[in-house]
């Protein structure tokens, strides 16, 4: 009997604890973008995965800390979608919307094919709100 690797356990983990000292390090809104009332982001999985993954949104006020990464949702899948540059682009080129769909470059392991691309593409929207003048 072969027991589940703990590998995939601890490569979660330290995804998780990456993604948070990002975080932690990243800039205060109000600090990267002054006149930003708000951002909001929204993520739709394309097409419908099988599972279907729930669209998400995330709306950052200027004492959020600037950080635009977001896990992969497959479960077995370590894949991150990094949206920063999209994001701080928007941010900085005083645009109110960004828009696009970027592919997982995780890893996912399915029954019988181990390791093969995740390839779940994401489309996001990026909006910015401005504080008025």
């Amino acid at each position: 009997m072969r027991f589940p690797s703990r590998t995939k356990e601890v490569q979660v983990r330290d995804r998780s604890e990456l993604m948070r000292r990002r975080r932690a390090d990243a800039g205060v809104l109000r600090d990267l973008s002054p006149g930003t009332a708000r951002v909001t982001v929204q993520l739709s999985f394309l097409p419908a995965a099988r599972p279907p993954h729930a669209a998400q949104s995330f709306t950052l006020y200027p004492a959020a800390r600037a950080f635009f990464e977001y896990p992969c949702p497959h479960g077995d899948c370590l894949g991150v979608y990094d949206l920063d540059a999209e994001a701080k682009r928007a941010l900085a080129e005083d645009r109110k919307r960004v828009t696009g769909t970027v592919e997982c470059s995780g890893t996912r392991s399915r029954p019988g094919l181990l390791q093969q691309p995740c390839g779940l593409r994401l489309s996001y929207s990026i909006s910015v709100e401005r504080a008025p003048k």
